[in-house]
């Protein structure tokens, strides 16, 4: 049997779409990583300040 000669049709996803799949994917888990470990957002905003009356508690 002889096979037909030519261009194959592309079957799957593109390269450029697993290549940025893999890339959100590995950013994704990088995030959670970070908010489970404790270095999220939160950890950059300011805290309130503590007025003496707050501390003294009159």
């Amino acid at each position: 049997m002889v096979k037909a000669e030519g261009p194959q049709p592309e079957t799957g996803m593109p390269r450029w779409v697993k290549t940025l799949l893999v890339i959100g994917g590995g950013l994704a888990v990088l995030i959670v990583v970070a908010l489970l470990s404790g270095h999220g957002p939160g950890r950059h905003m300011s805290q309130p300040a503590v007025t003496a009356a707050a501390v003294s508690g009159t």
